[in-house]
């Protein structure tokens, strides 16, 4: 009877490195899928960042540029006598 307890001992023990040697390979295919999402994903916020960035810069330019012209239509008026 502990020769047969002994066996199904070791049995499973196989069964179980079976199981944890997928469980590692799955978490292996996890960590490469989510690193390369992830660089991916980088590649596209830094673009999006960069058309903001840009978009935010010709709105201040535009506005800097309105108000300049606007004081110097104020500055080049000539009082007629």
């Amino acid at each position: 009877m502990a020769l047969a307890q002994h066996i199904n001992i070791q049995d499973a023990k196989k069964v179980n490195n079976y199981f944890l040697l997928k469980i590692l390979q799955l978490g292996t295919d996890l960590l490469k899928q989510l690193w390369w999402h992830t660089k991916a994903y980088t590649t596209v916020f830094g673009i999006m960042l960069l058309t903001f960035a840009s978009l935010v810069f010709l709105y201040i330019h535009y506005l800097s540029g309105k108000k300049l012209t606007q004081f110097f239509q104020h500055e080049t008026v000539v009082e007629q006598e």
